[in-house]
């Protein structure tokens, strides 16, 4: 210990250094509080507040140990040595934080670190030399402070002129608004050091070093907490799905998606009230989120929750009690736990949606091993689809044709039959309507593969007139979609006419509609095919939705009524009376009726006398390859 002969007081006030301090630890405990995922970018950004926070310390206590009455020079030297090495470690890295927004390479991030790195090592050896050898800062044997040159000055526009080179390189690597506020942090810092020069202080050197890394907080690590709901927003998710999978730490998530959630909780203090509620009482050791469909999802990492299963049937019932009985919102539940069968955890919130699609309103489900498999077959399904759909040919090998012979019970022969849609994928083998119809109409795809089968159809009809078998004709089902199609009419009587076969061979069954446009709309398009030969059948009658006016005016051929139809003429005389009114009027207003879903010689005999002129059903044939339709054709008379 040395008594002080002389202190320069002169250029500091520990109020910058102060503010840093504070800022550093208020920033560290609302980043560890609110951020979700403390992976590696996390991390860097706690080390560079531990980092500024340290520097804003040493150099605190330096100034004050400057100032005091006593000068203790090991100390002095230590603490300043620490306050300016830390403080340059800050810029460095923050360069190497950049690496991810602005997708540095990995080769070039290993460059700026060796660079900086090199650097540092040698303004701090220059600077310690400084020391010893009196050319810098040192403290002479009469305890008077020499302040020459401070080579750490370099090192301060070395890192500047890095940090603006590389925002510069990559800019087109970031959104604009990311870029400029980049560049505003970096300005701002050269302009308090600039002011500092000139009002010869040095009180706002950490403060103006701090400048970037608060921008990079508030672009990066912002709050990620809904106000309205206390949740965390859902684009967070996969985060913990991601570090939940690699540490090998199962976590089970559970998704309650609400009809109008948002309405009632910005309408309705009452609602917000017992939401918070239900919150705090049941979501303790897992992490709410928010998504934008009015859905919240659930994580329960099952090693923090050994009976996760009771919490799970907790939060059902609590829910259902407070939030469903109270207010009547309808809701889906999902459970999903984290398997190794979904390959990417961006799938977690789709099979999500995939299961919520073949759901009842207020259920529960609990995803299986069956319904991944399906989601994935279904995917597929749909990938395939659209490249069926972008390719447009309409000879497609993926798109097979069968067919179902139906029975003419005033011939006693098979000369019709219905065509079906089958799909014959490389991963999945066959595909039945019932798994790709659906995703076709539900994405506006049917109308390419109802194309491909009328042409698929017409090329088989060729084939079979070209072998003197007698066929009046094939059906080839469409969907009220097609019908909506400007080029409807055109497409059918090209691709007939393309295949050389009679238009009457080919027969279009459609569904009622119940929109009056698109009724309108059908009877235009039936009557114009209709004078090219073509015939129609009305599909599914007796199921759902029939408006007899409306079967009036649209000129049918053939009414097919439902298989539902013959079970219910069964149970009662009074059924039996009622189906085959219908059947006995279609008949008088010259619409034959064809009977789906004849099984065995029971439902036969009660379709004839209900005067049916069609037969279909299992019981003459399965749907079979078209190409297996020659075997219930009689050939022509020669």
């Amino acid at each position: 210990m040395y008594e002080s002969t002389q202190i320069d007081l002169n250029g500091y006030t520990p109020v910058g250094d102060i503010i840093v301090i504070a800022l550093c630890m208020i920033m560290a405990v609302l980043l560890w509080q609110t951020h979700i995922n403390k992976n590696t970018k996390f991390r860097s950004i706690i080390l560079i507040l531990i980092t500024t926070w340290v520097a804003s310390v040493s150099n605190v206590i330096y100034e004050m140990l400057m100032y005091s009455k006593n000068i203790y020079p090991l100390a002095i030297y230590v603490l300043r040595t620490v306050h300016n090495i830390s403080l340059t470690f800050v810029p460095c890295m923050y360069i190497q934080y950049l690496h991810n927004p602005l997708w540095i390479p990995n080769k070039e991030k290993r460059r700026y670190g060796l660079i900086c790195g090199i650097v540092i090592t040698t303004v701090s050896i220059f600077d310690i030399l400084g020391m010893i050898f009196h050319f810098g800062f040192y403290i002479d044997s009469e305890n008077v402070i020499h302040k020459h040159f401070n080579p750490y000055i370099i090192l301060y526009v070395f890192s500047l002129a890095a940090i603006f080179y590389i925002i510069v390189k990559y800019k087109a690597r970031v959104i604009r608004q990311i870029y400029y506020g980049l560049m505003g942090a970096n300005l701002v810092s050269i302009l308090v050091m600039a002011i500092q020069g000139l009002c010869q202080q040095v009180s706002y050197t950490c403060i103006a070093y701090f400048f970037p890394v608060i921008g990079i907080i508030f672009m990066f690590h912002s709050n990620p907490y809904d106000i309205k709901t206390g949740a965390v927003s859902g684009c967070f998710l996969i985060n913990e799905i991601n570090d939940a999978v690699e540490k090998d730490n199962p976590t089970v998530m559970m998704s309650i998606t609400m009809s109008d959630f948002s309405k009632a909780a910005n309408q309705y203090n009452k609602f917000k009230d017992e939401f918070y509620r239900f919150c705090r009482q049941n979501i303790k050791k897992g992490i709410l989120y928010h998504f934008p469909n009015e859905r919240i999802v659930l994580t329960i990492p099952k090693k923090a929750n050994n009976d996760y299963q009771k919490l799970i049937d907790t939060i059902v019932s609590s829910f259902r009690r407070t939030i469903y009985e109270q207010f009547n919102i309808d809701y889906k539940m999902v459970v999903i736990e984290t398997s190794k069968e979904i390959s990417s955890s961006g799938d977690y919130i789709k099979i999500i949606d995939y299961i919520e699609e073949h759901m009842d309103i207020n259920e529960l489900r609990t995803v299986t091993e069956n319904d991944i498999k399906n989601y994935y077959s279904s995917t597929y399904i749909l990938s395939q689809l659209e490249d069926i759909v972008m390719k447009k040919d309409l000879n497609d090998n993926r798109v097979l044709v069968y067919c179902q012979p139906v029975f003419n019970l005033l011939t006693n022969s098979y000369d019709t039959a219905e065509a079906l849609m089958r799909l014959k994928l490389e991963k999945t083998d066959m595909v039945f309507p019932d798994q790709f119809i659906p995703l076709a109409e539900q994405y506006n795809m049917i109308h390419t593969l109802s194309m491909i089968i009328l042409n698929k159809t017409c090329r088989a009809v060729h084939e079979i007139l070209c072998e003197d078998y007698e066929i009046n004709r094939i059906s080839v089902n469409f969907s009220a979609l097609d019908i909506k199609y400007d080029s409807f009419c055109k497409e059918v009587r090209d691709i007939i006419a393309m295949n050389q076969i009679p238009y009457d061979k080919i027969a279009v069954e459609i569904t009622e509609s119940r929109s009056e446009a698109d009724f309108n709309l059908m009877r235009q398009k039936v009557i114009q095919l209709q004078e090219l030969g073509i015939k129609f059948y009305l599909d599914d009658f007796g199921t759902g939705y029939s408006n007899f006016e409306r079967i009036m005016e649209i000129p049918f051929n053939i009414i097919k009524f439902d298989r539902s139809m013959l079970i219910e003429s069964v149970k009662n005389d009074s059924s039996k009376f009622m189906v085959s009114t219908f059947a006995s009027m279609f008949n008088e207003l010259d619409y034959a009726v064809l009977f789906e879903g004849v099984e065995d010689d029971r439902d036969e005999n009660h379709c004839v006398n209900m005067n049916a002129k069609y037969l279909q059903g299992y019981k003459y044939s399965k749907p079979i390859p078209i190409e297996q339709l020659k075997n219930f054709l009689k050939r022509s008379a020669v």
